[in-house]
C-alpha cells in the first residue's frame, strides 16, 4: 500500500480484492450465488471487465454486488441476457419412520414382521394365507403358531393347516355347528366370528353361522 501526497491510502489491485473478499457485499453474494460453479465463475470475470473501468475501487466492486444482487442474478454481458446460478439447497434427507409401541419403544424386526403377518391375515382369505405360509418360512411360522393356539392341535404341515374334519353329511355339519353354537358362551362367540381374535377360522365360522341361520337352526 502506497500513500498520495495528501497521506491518503493507495491500494494495489490486490489489495482491494482482499478487501472485497472480507465485505459484506461479498458475503451476501456468495450466500446467494455459487461461486464454486464454473460458469458463475466466467460470468463474473465478463462482468467486472466490461462493468468496471481497468482500475476499480473497492466502493465500485461494492456497488457492482449490490446491483447484481438487486437484480436477482441476472445481468446483460456483451449484449446478452445471462442469469448466475443460486446455491444449490441443501438436500433433505428424511429419515424413516421407526414404529413404535403404545410406549412409545421402538419395535424389534420380530415385532414389526409380527404385526404385518397379523395384518395380513386380517385382510386376505384363508386360501391366500395358506398359499403365502407355504412358501414364507417366516409367515408359516407364524400362521402354525396361530392355529394351535386357537384349536390346540398341532398343524405339521401347511396343506392340513385349519381344516376341520367333516361330520357325515353338509347338513349333518350345519346341525353339529348350530349344537355347538347355542352351547358356546356369548364371550366366545364374539371372539369366534371376529377376524382380529379369530384371524384363521372367522371366514370358515360366519361361512356356517350364516348358512345355519339360513337353514333355521339358529
Amino acid at each position: 500500500m502506497e500513500f498520495d501526497r495528501f497521506d491518503n491510502p493507495i491500494y494495489t489491485t490486490e489489495e482491494i480484492v482482499a478487501q472485497l473478499y472480507v465485505s459484506q457485499e461479498w458475503a451476501d453474494f456468495r450466500e446467494k450465488f455459487d461461486m464454486n460453479d464454473e460458469g458463475n465463475q466466467t460470468l463474473f470475470g465478463l462482468l467486472i471487465d466490461e462493468k468496471l473501468s481497468p482500475h476499480p475501487e473497492l466502493a465500485d466492486y461494492q456497488r457492482l454486488l449490490r446491483t447484481v444482487l438487486a437484480a436477482g442474478g441476472v445481468v446483460t454481458v456483451r449484449g446478452e441476457r445471462y442469469e448466475f446460478e443460486t446455491v444449490p439447497e441443501p438436500e433433505v434427507i428424511v429419515e424413516p419412520e421407526v414404529p413404535t409401541d403404545r410406549n412409545g419403544r421402538p419395535l424389534t424386526p420380530a415385532q414389526i414382521s409380527w404385526s404385518e403377518y397379523r395384518t395380513y391375515s386380517e385382510e386376505h382369505s384363508m386360501e391366500q394365507c395358506r398359499q403365502r405360509a407355504k412358501t414364507d418360512a417366516g409367515y408359516g411360522s407364524f400362521f402354525r403358531k396361530q392355529y394351535e393356539r386357537q384349536t390346540g392341535e398341532v398343524g405339521d404341515r401347511v396343506e392340513n393347516l385349519n381344516q376341520r374334519q367333516q361330520v357325515g353329511t353338509p347338513a349333518e355339519a350345519l346341525v353339529a355347528f348350530a349344537a355347538e353354537y347355542h352351547r358356546t358362551p356369548t364371550e366366545k362367540l364374539r371372539q369366534l366370528k371376529r377376524f382380529d381374535t379369530n384371524p384363521y377360522g372367522a371366514a370358515d365360522w360366519n361361512r356356517k353361522f350364516e348358512a345355519c341361520v339360513a337353514a333355521g337352526l339358529i
